[in-house]
């Protein structure tokens, strides 16, 4: 329920009818309703289009329309309003058609009184806040389902992309110009990779992987790839307090939430401007920790500002909500901020909103404070070593390109490689080959003709020894595959040298 008073039109032809409908509920509390009325249809719908309302209150007989195409055109026109249908005696079967057709409720004039008029408007409120979070978590649910859909051909794609990227990137020297474009490019579609997986957080509430780090170490890292998003008439500046304490969260998490703010910034300010990136410690005392629902104590506040063109008082409350954007159709899903206010949640911490039009937008966020040992994050691109060996491995992956990569990094750094195309291919491989010159199967779960789950249990009859690494796109897969960490997983996308760690830590296990 509004914690102001409730905005109600009155749509009622009947002078006498409207009177006594206002009187009735001015019985209960004068102050806890607004009244704007209209004697005709499209008077009411003109009404609807220019304010906001919380409930609506609709004759079926009026000077310009009757009956129940007068619900009808109303629904369609307001359809996020509850509407509470009145009618006569002599048409009490139009309430109940209407009510079928979406009305919260009807009501028989002339057996109306206090009590029931109060309960009918509170409750056809109620119950639409309802009927709109099952519309919201239907709709989640759908892109959940889209986003899985579509996860394990995308990330196929950025196992390629990241992939040959660090190649590439392995194979120039540090002060290469070239080398340095390339590791844009890598930070690029490791940040799509996260994107896509943050996506499935938003949806699936999936759990995080919180480390003890440096906030101003990410935004350093991250600085580049920043730099590289918004238009050159933006000027960047960071405010780091150099004394922040450490913090405790999923710092992939946190990169995205501040790619996503800087973007905003960025769209806000299309003729150039100031966008300021600042961290800094705060103390949260009780009262305010009250307010935002989260423990008192020591947090660490990342404040990202911009002098653009700011937000009016209804943006700002829905700034947060599900699907809402104002950018264009096809620039905007509306998903981003409420994904960084779940993840912010998520972690313990709070995140606010303070806007004005013409006057910038400033975002704030609290995370809590850690006493931990800091926790060391990947630079932009690390150069090491990448772990060889000389056994025998049994790839299987139908993806030709990521089945090439594959070959080329297992077999550079000093591995065979057995190359097959789905199950079946890698079984008549396996059995064509010596038994006990096989040492890791290394396949990817979803396969045409025969999966990686079906290979790995027909393999292991004949093969009780070989070892095995489970590879896939979907993220689910990670936990339905791995139960207890008793098969290992490798997940898509990913680099070479993850790929070679995780082989050599599963041979050496």
């Amino acid at each position: 329920m509004p914690d102001r008073p409730i905005k109600i039109l009155l749509v009622e032809d009947n002078p006498g009818d409207a009177r006594l409908i206002k009187e009735t509920l001015s019985e209960a509390a004068a102050d806890q309703f607004e009244f704007a009325c209209a004697e005709r249809l499209d008077l009411a719908l003109e009404q609807v289009a220019q304010h906001e309302f919380d409930v609506i209150l609709l004759d079926l007989t009026l000077p310009d329309s009757s009956g129940l195409q007068t619900f009808e055109k109303m629904h369609t026109q307001a359809p996020g309003i509850p509407t509470i249908v009145v009618t006569g005696m002599d048409v009490e079967i139009l309430g109940t058609e209407a009510v079928q057709k979406g009305a919260q409720d009807y009501l028989i004039k002339g057996q109306v009184d206090t009590p029931l008029l109060v309960r009918s408007v509170r409750y056809a409120i109620e119950r639409k806040l309802l009927e709109n979070q099952l519309l919201q978590s239907n709709r989640l649910e759908s892109v959940g389902e889209l986003a899985g859909g579509v996860a394990h051909e995308f990330n196929n794609l950025l196992t390629t992309i990241m992939g040959y990227t660090q190649l590439g990137i392995a194979g120039l020297s540090p002060e290469d110009p070239v080398c340095s474009d390339l590791e844009v490019v890598l930070r690029s579609a490791e940040r799509a990779s996260r994107l896509a997986t943050q996506l499935l957080t938003f949806s699936r509430q999936q759990v995080s992987e919180p480390k003890v780090f440096d906030l101003n170490q990410l935004i350093l890292n991250t600085g580049k790839l920043l730099r590289s998003v918004i238009d050159k008439d933006v000027e960047l500046v960071m405010l780091l307090s150099p004394d922040l304490d450490l913090v405790s969260a999923d710092p992939n998490q946190i990169e995205q939430i501040l790619m996503n703010l800087v973007v905003n910034a960025r769209d806000a300010m299309p003729t150039g401007g100031k966008l300021v990136i600042q961290s800094t410690n705060v103390n949260v005392d009780q009262a305010q920790a009250d307010r935002w629902n989260c423990p008192a104590g020591k947090y660490v506040s990342l404040t990202v500002n911009d002098n653009g063109i700011g937000m009016n008082e209804e943006v700002k409350r829905k700034v947060f909500d599900p699907f809402f954007t104002t950018k264009e159709t096809g620039k905007g899903t509306g998903l981003g901020l409420s994904i960084c206010y779940g993840i912010i949640k998520q972690n313990g911490g709070h995140i606010e909103v303070d806007s004005e039009v013409d006057n910038g937008t400033t975002f704030k966020i609290f995370l809590p404070c850690s006493t931990q040992t800091v926790s060391i994050l990947p630079q932009s691109q690390e150069r090491r070593d990448m772990p060889n060996g000389k056994e025998t491995i049994l790839l299987a992956e139908d993806e030709p390109m990521i089945r090439s990569m594959c070959t080329r990094v297992l077999f550079d750094n000093g591995y065979k490689v057995l190359e097959a195309a789905n199950g079946e291919e890698a079984l008549r491989l396996a059995q064509n080959h010596p038994a006990g010159m096989i040492d890791l199967l290394l396949t990817d779960v979803v396969m045409p003709q025969m999966g990686g789950i079906e290979l790995t249990s027909r393999l292991g009859e004949s093969r009780p020894d070989i070892k095995i690494l489970l590879t896939s796109g979907y993220t689910d897969e990670a936990l339905a595959c791995s139960p207890n960490g008793s098969m290992p997983f490798l997940q898509k996308p990913f680099l070479p040298s993850a790929l070679l760690s995780k082989v050599r830590e599963v041979l050496d296990s």
